[in-house]
């Protein structure tokens, strides 16, 4: 894989909760696939991980199946308020694997999926990591209660002719049809269906006869500005989860951030901090730039953050994070940890973490963090709005995000930093 750089932003969680009402994500059951992270010969080993978050004051069993003919069942129990990384083998689990040599947009079915049941609430994270450390994402696995059956993806727009885009999609129950752009294709529970494309993907409507998983992204993607290469993947909402505002906030030592939006309805108009940054029709998607503020539209959107160079002591590569609509943002606790191993493998000491809370400070509420409790003074605020965000550097520690009141909504994201 490719990069100009060693030391670079390479992670990025989308660590989010929603409030209970709308798409929260602790549930009992999962599925879900990787799509190939690899893009060259000869291929870097990969390390994939289920990353199992237990907030519970009890011990969560949990099981991890797949019908890969290779894959071992796996058992394990996370402890109370703590989360466990599972290691998911072998790395020819991935969708496509070991490489896309032509890339023909075609549809190819395997037997891919894997599933996560709990017999306590839990919420997924999924990591594919180059042990190299120069190519990694994470993605938030959605509950399979609320999986849908229709999609739009969210690709690269400036891949390498010879680096994939990807759409990976996993049915949830037999008998599942589904259609990827204009193929169509009968799924049984936890086989997989895949595209690879070295052209643009976004856009690409996605649509099943029953709920099923869909995974979107790029096996190495390039951000804005064109500076070295990572993998790009997130686990797309259905349209029927999308929202109409967004707090979008640059990514650490950044003024302006690179963000791409995609609709699903006729004339959808975005504005970022009340200017229009797009007008789109259904299946369209736009890329815009800007600093700090609040995106609307007047029909829902996908929004999704792309990770990009910072400037800053050589750090920053390309990542997807899906952003949270404001009125699915949590009032609940959040447990997260950072996710991978890169400090074992060409990194010294330990890694830090960005740590960014977005909060709209409802009511008399405070935020805590780890059990302290953040100062107003310490947020910072998203022009003309009700929201603030919190920026911090982090240990490879398990954190926890509180509110003492349900009027309190926020999201926590997490990014590394080297």
């Amino acid at each position: 894989m490719k990069s100009v750089r060693a030391l670079c932003l390479l992670l990025v969680s989308a660590i989010f909760a929603h409030a209970e009402n709308n798409v929260p994500t602790i549930a009992k059951d999962f599925v879900f696939t990787f799509f190939n992270s690899h893009n060259t010969s000869p291929l870097s080993d990969a390390l994939l991980l289920a990353l199992v978050s237990n907030n519970n004051n009890g011990t969560a069993n949990v099981v991890v199946t797949s019908p890969y003919r290779s894959f071992t069942t796996i058992r394990v129990s996370v402890a109370p308020y703590s989360v466990i990384k599972i290691p998911i083998t072998s790395e020819s689990i991935q969708a496509q694997f070991p490489g896309n040599i032509t890339a023909d947009g075609h549809i190819v079915v395997e037997d891919k999926g894997i599933r996560v049941q709990s017999d306590l609430p839990v919420a997924v994270y999924a990591h594919a990591e180059a042990y190299g450390g120069y190519s990694t994402d994470s993605f938030l696995v959605l509950p399979a209660i609320h999986l849908g059956m229709q999609y739009v993806a969210v690709t690269s727009t400036q891949p390498e002719d010879t680096i994939a885009n990807m759409i990976a999609v996993v049915a949830y129950q037999d008998n599942t049809q589904v259609t990827i752009g204009t193929q169509t294709v009968t799924l049984n529970a936890l086989q997989v269906a895949s595209v690879a494309s070295y052209g643009n993907l976004s856009g690409t409507v996605i649509s099943g006869n029953k709920p099923f998983g869909a995974i979107s992204g790029c096996t190495c993607g390039f951000g804005n500005p064109h500076e070295g290469c990572s993998y790009e993947a997130v686990m797309l909402l259905p349209g029927g989860r999308w929202g109409t505002q967004f707090a979008a906030i640059p990514l650490m030592y950044l003024s302006t951030n690179w963000y791409q939006v995609v609709a699903n309805t006729e004339n959808t108009v975005v504005s970022a901090g009340g200017t229009t940054v797009a007008t789109l029709n259904a299946g369209e998607y736009r890329e815009f730039q800007i600093g700090a503020a609040l995106v609307t539209s007047n029909n829902p959107v996908q929004l999704i953050q792309i990770g990009q160079y910072t400037a800053h002591s050589d750090q920053g590569d390309p990542f997807f994070l899906q952003l949270p609509s404001t009125d699915k943002m949590s009032n609940k606790s959040v447990l997260y940890q950072p996710t991978g191993f890169l400090e074992h493998q060409n990194h010294t000491g330990h890694l830090e973490y960005f740590l960014r809370i977005v909060t709209n400070l409802g009511g008399a509420g405070t935020i805590q963090l780890d059990g302290t409790t953040i100062s107003a003074l310490q947020f910072k605020h998203v022009p003309n709005s009700n929201y603030y965000y919190y920026e911090s550097t982090t240990l490879n520690t398990t954190h926890s995000v509180t509110t003492n009141n349900p009027g309190t909504h926020y999201f926590v994201s997490l990014s590394v930093l080297n």
